[in-house]
């Protein structure tokens, strides 16, 4: 089986690494994140995990692991710590309808960072494709913990400098989570030893419930800090007093209480471990009094507000900070004072807000006040650029991503079109190509087969053929010959314009012989027909390509007479105008239907009036082409049973391109 990677991971797990990217992306507490991370992962179908979940993170320098978050830990008892070895708690192993699963996760240079453990809703165990994919995508939760632990983290760091005994402990359990050396060394008991107490334990005469009383103002928010005298007892029985300071500390995800028990000639210590701690945090933190007035700031805060110190130091006004960046320009065009008043009213309101505001310099702050219960507040400001900039790049290649999509969908669709419309035109050429062949087929079948119809009447009659009767055939066998000839000449001119290989050859000439040579030429095989021909007003010469323009007009007549049979009459009429040759050929024949006009001129198309006519669609298209070589243009009148006329316009000058040459350029055909 190929080993899960994130190169080849499901789709579902995919989409469950983006839910979880959302989830941690918010500013929230990381109680919440890692809450709503792990309800990404215990929520998939297709892990059919149950909704227990919990994390435990190794500890500095020491082989155990602690509890460090849980969701839905009401439902079953879990361990406070993971000793080396033990993989399999009581408290787990006595529950037979849960199959636990231990997901080491490592931090960012961290490879043994802690475990997260998940539970199957069923007794069947998961496959190994999923359970791959949970270990990959449980390696998201390292890097969220350290990130946004980092207050905590710092915290610690200076707690192990201190030479007082420090005590650190959640707000909701009061069990100790974290102690420095020196509470071991002072009450011998050991690090792993005290994790599992309380502070109170170690006070004499001071109960759970005492200490709890005690600690009230910090657990409804009416103080920053309690003292109150003890007496610590140690592992050995003996005792020695000391003075004990607590503070709860706000941290960016969860909150912390800080017991500091110090001898009473150390007692000056506490302050400047305070402040280190104070400065230790990665944040930002201002606190200011009911007046807003600056109590305390950490120098990460002057950092982030690119502000002096020595400029703002306690006992600064916020709206001095305030009004000092607006007067940069930090917050933009528009009225400064008003935008110090807008901002210092809302910190008077004692209401928490957030919000993310960009500085000239492009870095990105996220923003908090926190309210006090003594009317202050407390300011923090956390630098996001990274996380911003992460967040628009996602969106750009989300972007980039969508649009390559469908730019390369609509080439796909244009090609589709494109493939879909050249096979369309490949099988109307081929039907095309049909009823031409059949059409020329039938063409070239009929005057052949009057010419061998007339030599077999010549030859049956031998000596015996009257002068009239030789005359009539002869003059049927140059019928057929001369039809043959002027099908060949269509086919050839037709040909040549196709390939773009037909040349102009541009001479003066008398275009009304050309008409009255047509119109002779056409009464050979057309007798009973009657050509009425007013071509008086044309010029005397026009310059064109004399043999082109006679194979229109031979075009033009031949049509004239074999679409109206029954209708003798055949009009033509010759003018000039405006530098141009006007002449029409009208018949009142059969017509065309007004729907076939247009297509006239198209190769092959014949219309649905020519039904039974003899003809191959090339003519009228090889006109139209010679026409256009000599800048000239056709137009058909008709209508279905009365006839039709076509009107031919020529330049009188010849092509405007071709007037200096008698030979043309190759020209390729539309």
């Amino acid at each position: 089986m190929q080993a899960t990677t994130w190169n080849n991971l499901p789709l579902w797990a995919i989409l469950a690494s983006r839910d979880m990217l959302k989830a941690a992306i918010p500013e929230r507490r990381l109680s919440e994140t890692l809450k709503d991370m792990l309800t990404v992962l215990t929520s998939l179908p297709q892990l059919d995990l149950s909704n227990i979940a919990a994390i435990y993170i190794r500890e500095p320098k020491q082989d155990r692991q602690r509890l460090f978050h849980h969701n839905a830990a009401d439902q079953m008892e879990l361990p406070l710590d993971l000793p080396p070895g033990a993989r399999m708690p009581e408290c787990i192993a006595e529950r037979e309808d849960l199959i636990p699963y231990w997901i080491p996760i490592s931090g960012v240079g961290d490879p043994d960072f802690g475990t997260a453990v998940f539970f199957s809703r069923s007794e069947r165990p998961i496959n190994m494709e999923s359970l791959s994919a949970l270990r990959l995508l449980a390696q998201e939760l390292g890097p969220v913990i350290q990130q946004r632990n980092g207050c905590a983290a710092s915290l610690i760091d200076m707690v192990e400098l201190s030479t007082d005994e420090i005590y650190i402990f959640e707000p909701q359990r009061f069990t100790i989570n974290r102690t420095n050396a020196t509470a071991s060394v002072r009450t011998g008991y050991s690090a792993e030893a005290l994790a599992g107490m309380t502070p109170a334990s170690l006070k004499v005469g001071l109960s759970e419930l005492d200490y709890r009383t005690k600690l009230m103002p910090l657990v409804d928010g009416s103080a920053r800090s309690v003292t109150f005298d003890a007496i610590q007892r140690r592992r050995n029985g003996t005792v020695y007093p000391v003075k004990v300071h607590v503070w709860r500390i706000r941290g960016p995800s969860s909150d912390l209480f800080a017991e500091v028990a110090i001898a009473t000639a150390d007692q000056r210590k506490a302050f400047g471990l305070l402040e280190q701690v104070f400065d230790a945090i990665p944040g930002g933190i201002g606190v200011f009094d009911n007046r807003s007035r600056l109590l305390m700031a950490n120098r990460r805060l002057y950092d982030l507000m690119n502000i002096p110190p020595e400029m703002f130091p306690p006992g600064s006004k916020f709206e001095d900070i305030l009004r000092y960046n607006a007067s940069r320009g930090e917050w933009g065009d528009g009225d400064a004072e008003a935008m110090v008043r807008e901002r210092v009213e809302q910190a008077a309101l004692g209401l928490p807000y957030s919000f993310e505001r960009e500085r000239k310099s492009g870095k990105v702050l996220a923003v908090r006040s926190e309210p006090l219960s003594n009317g202050g507040y407390v300011l923090s400001y956390t630098d996001i650029t990274l996380r911003k900039r992460a967040e628009k790049e996602l969106i750009r290649n989300r972007d980039e991503l969508e649009k390559t999509v469908r730019h390369r969908t609509a080439e796909i669709a244009a090609q589709a079109a494109a493939l879909e419309e050249a096979l369309q035109q490949e099988k109307n050429i081929n039907a095309m190509q049909r009823q031409f062949v059949a059409m020329t087929s039938h063409e070239f079948r009929t005057p052949l087969a009057i010419i061998d119809g007339a030599a077999q009447r010549i030859q049956r009659k031998k000596g015996e053929m009257e002068t009239r009767f030789l005359s009539d055939k002869t003059q049927q066998i140059r019928s057929a010959v001369a039809r043959m000839v002027e099908l060949m000449e269509s086919f050839l001119s037709a040909g040549r314009i196709d390939t773009g290989k037909i040349e102009l050859s541009l001479v003066d000439c008398a275009v009304n012989k050309l008409i009255e040579q047509a119109i002779k030429r056409q009464k050979l095989s057309s007798q009973h027909h009657r050509f009425d021909a007013e071509i008086e007003a044309l010029p005397p010469v026009i310059r064109c390509d004399a043999l082109a323009i006679s194979q229109v007009l031979t075009n033009l007549l031949s049509n004239a007479v074999k679409y109206a049979p029954r209708a003798p009459d055949i009009t033509i009429r010759g003018w000039e105008e405006d530098g141009f040759v006007f002449l029409s050929v009208k018949d009142e024949g059969v017509g065309i239907d007004a729907e076939d006009v247009p297509k006239l001129f198209q190769p092959y198309f014949r219309a649905r009036t020519s039904t039974g006519i003899a003809g191959t669609g090339i003519g009228l298209s090889l006109v139209k082409q010679i026409v256009t070589l000599h800048d000239g243009d056709i137009f058909v009148e008709s209508e279905r049973g009365k006839g039709t006329c076509f009107t031919l316009v020529l330049p009188v000058q010849g092509p405007a391109a071709r007037e200096t040459t008698d030979m043309a350029p190759e020209v390729s055909a539309a």
